[in-house]
């Protein structure tokens, strides 16, 4: 009896999983870097920036241009920042990750700082959770302002497990717990 099944090969099938598969391990091992390296009051964060050809990176607050990400394909950038001077964050470290490309920024020997007009960071409010803005950074404090959907925030402080932050609309500020933000720009922080 002969057999008359063509032969079904998966080669193509099986080099795209593995390319797909080496991308995920990669961002993965990224994050897992920025996680790792950031101090306790770090936040992962992201650029959402809409202005101009370039989302620049200081080497001082307001200091000089030292490294340059290209838009719009710098959108999505994401790495950590730990403190803030007068609206500039400063950059935990020297990774980044868009998620197809991983790099460092170079160019200076005082740290990176990047304003917060050009970062964001996401909630994680996935099942339509009800989140609050709250006056002060405290779970008792009053309410400013309540939301439902998912949102990008700018972020203009942090003390402790709290993070003040902006709508995108510029139309309220307040406090939230960071445990509702997420700084993954291309998947949700499950």
């Amino acid at each position: 009896m002969v057999n008359s099944r063509k032969k079904t090969t998966f080669a193509p099938v099986i080099t795209k999983t593995k390319n797909n598969m080496k991308r995920i391990f990669i961002l993965m091992a990224v994050l897992a870097c920025i996680t790792l390296s950031a101090t306790a009051q770090s936040l992962g964060v992201y650029i959402n920036d809409n202005n101009g050809k370039y989302t620049n990176i200081r080497n001082a607050p307001n200091g000089k241009v030292v490294f340059k990400l290209k838009l719009p394909n710098a959108n999505g950038t994401m790495f950590a920042v730990d403190r803030v001077v007068n609206g500039w964050w400063h950059i935990d470290g020297t990774e980044y990750s868009n998620g197809d490309e991983e790099g460092e920024f170079t160019g200076s020997s005082t740290g990176y700082w990047i304003h917060n007009s050009v970062i964001a960071i996401g909630t994680r409010n996935y099942g339509g959770q009800k989140l609050s803005l709250r006056s002060k950074p405290s779970s008792k404090a009053s309410v400013v302002f309540s939301f439902k959907d998912e949102r990008n925030l700018i972020p203009l402080d942090i003390k402790g497990e709290w993070v003040k932050v902006k709508t995108s609309d510029g139309k309220h500020t307040g406090w939230i717990e960071r445990e509702w933000l997420c700084g993954n720009s291309l998947t949700n922080c499950c």
